[in-house]
C-alpha cells in the first residue's frame, strides 16, 4: 500500500489545476492549486461540509482551503469559540430554510487518508 505522501506527490505531479479529489474523510477534499505569483503549485485541503459536486447550481463558492497545520490550528481556535455557535444558531433562526443538496460524488476514486 502506498503511503499518503507518495500519493499526494503523485496527485501534485499528475493532477490538473483546480482538480478536486474526494477523501475518505466526510466533507474533506484535496484541491490541486496552480502556481500563482511566487507560490509554486501545491495541494491543499478543502473543507466543504455541503459536499457540493462543483459546477452546476450556479455557485462558484469553495469550501475552506487549508495549506498548513498552522491554518488548521488557527481555524480550530475559531471553531472552539462558543460565540461562533451562538452566531450560527441566530443565523438559522433568521435565514430562510435551504433545500438539502443531494449527495453526489466528485470522483469515483477516493483518496484514502
Amino acid at each position: 500500500m502506498e503511503n499518503i505522501e507518495t500519493k499526494l506527490k503523485q496527485f501534485l505531479g499528475d493532477g490538473k489545476d483546480w482538480e478536486r479529489k474526494q477523501t475518505n474523510i466526510p466533507g474533506v477534499f484535496l484541491l490541486r492549486l496552480p502556481a500563482f505569483r511566487s507560490r509554486p503549485e501545491c495541494v491543499a485541503i478543502e473543507i466543504d461540509v455541503t459536499n457540493r459536486a462543483g459546477g452546476g447550481g450556479g455557485s462558484r463558492r469553495r469550501g475552506i482551503i487549508i495549506r498548513s497545520r498552522e491554518e488548521i490550528q488557527d481555524l480550530a481556535k475559531i471553531f472552539e469559540n462558543s460565540k461562533l455557535i451562538d452566531l450560527a444558531a441566530a443565523l438559522e433562526k433568521i435565514n430562510p430554510p435551504q433545500a438539502k443538496s443531494s449527495t453526489s460524488t466528485i470522483d469515483s476514486e477516493i483518496f484514502e487518508v
